[in-house]
């Protein structure tokens, strides 16, 4: 019986119907299976663990079209959960065909939308026959495959017979026609390249090293450029000389040496200075006005009955609080009641008839 998990997006619960139509269509096609449901997120997390080398297929159920990416992660986990010559199907992505080659899985050639879990290829062993045993053609006319070929020592009487000063070689028993100056230059060939590896690759590392100590950082060439005083290097032109030696204190007219960019400098930086010290002052002063408000809250004014008594302006001796209501009205206040009254001498009846109409 057929193991089938069918893992699912959590925007399925938008299509009631939809995971009964799959399970339906696996029962037509495979028959009797044991078939798994899981949310994608809880595997994802850890939350539900899947058994190794279990399921023939997987089917992977998302309706969302726009967000079909699965994480290289779930590639790996989905892989060790099918078995050799598993298939993962369903609503898979086709941007992602780098992580699923990564991952160990093949590309179907007759659906995108497959991918399965190939079977490994098993190693092949080649029996290694002692010399002596067989003759080449017993092992070939045995076995019926080409046989490995055979070699021997040569012996010290058959180096002294061709005066040969190279070392102890070996020889193909096999072949008759082998030529040993050529496996020497074989292997001298292979020692050469081995030196010449090991010299590169050790060139290329004293190469790195010594890049290494001639890096300089450019953040310690700004810094010290830093420190230097602006006007310490600059370069007057002879032009801009004054004849008794002494430098310019201000730019001319059509500088071209720097100084004027470098007094606009000073000039832009103390304008900041300034404005930074104005701002903590107009700062300071708002808050002092605030907490001077505050406490004349906390302190309201009283007035006694002494501030509030009215005051006879025609008896002589009482004056208001200008003491001029007589004199006229360039010497009245704002709220004097003989504001347009002509001037009048203290202690004369004044009548006011327009208080009356306001009785």
């Amino acid at each position: 019986m057929a193991n089938i998990l069918l893992l699912l997006h959590p925007t399925v619960v938008t299509d009631q119907h939809l995971v009964e139509n799959v399970k339906a269509d696996i029962r037509k096609s495979v028959g009797d299976a044991h078939v798994e449901q899981h949310i994608i997120d809880r595997v994802t997390r850890g939350e539900v663990e899947l058994t190794r080398n279990t399921y023939d297929k997987i089917i992977y159920i998302n309706p969302n079209v726009h967000n079909r990416s699965i994480p290289a992660s779930l590639m790996k986990l989905v892989y060790e959960t099918l078995i050799d010559e598993g298939e993962f199907s369903g609503d898979l992505p086709t941007d992602q065909a780098l992580d699923v080659l990564m991952t160990g899985f093949i590309v179907s050639d007759t659906n995108d939308q497959c991918w399965i879990k190939p079977k490994p290829i098993e190693s092949v062993s080649i029996p290694l026959r002692r010399k002596g045993k067989k003759t080449d053609a017993s092992v070939s006319a045995s076995s019926g495959t080409t046989a490995l070929p055979l070699f021997k020592k040569l012996s010290s009487n058959s180096n002294n017979n061709n005066n040969s000063s190279s070392p102890i070689g070996l020889t193909d028993s096999s072949a008759a026609n082998t030529d040993e100056e050529t496996d020497e230059a074989n292997v001298m060939k292979r020692k050469l390249d081995a030196a010449k590896l090991t010299y590169f690759s050790d060139s290329d590392s004293e190469n790195e090293e010594d890049e290494n100590d001639d890096i300089i950082n450019e953040d310690d060439l700004i810094k010290d450029s830093n420190q230097l005083d602006l006007r310490s290097r600059l370069i007057i032109p002879k032009s801009c000389e004054i004849p008794n030696g002494k430098k310019r204190r201000k730019a001319c007219k059509d500088c071209t040496c720097g100084l004027k960019e470098i007094e606009e400098q000073e000039e832009a930086q103390q304008r900041s200075l300034q404005d930074s010290i104005l701002g903590k002052m107009a700062q300071s002063a708002t808050l002092e006005a605030i907490k001077i408000e505050e406490r004349l809250k906390r302190q309201p004014v009283k007035f006694k009955d002494e501030d509030l008594a009215e005051i006879d302006f025609t008896v002589e001796g009482k004056t208001g609080g200008c003491g001029s209501c007589a004199l006229g009205d360039a010497f009245r206040c704002d709220g004097c009641p003989y504001l347009g009254m002509p001037p009048f001498k203290p202690g004369e009846i004044v009548s006011i008839d327009s208080l009356g109409e306001d009785l």
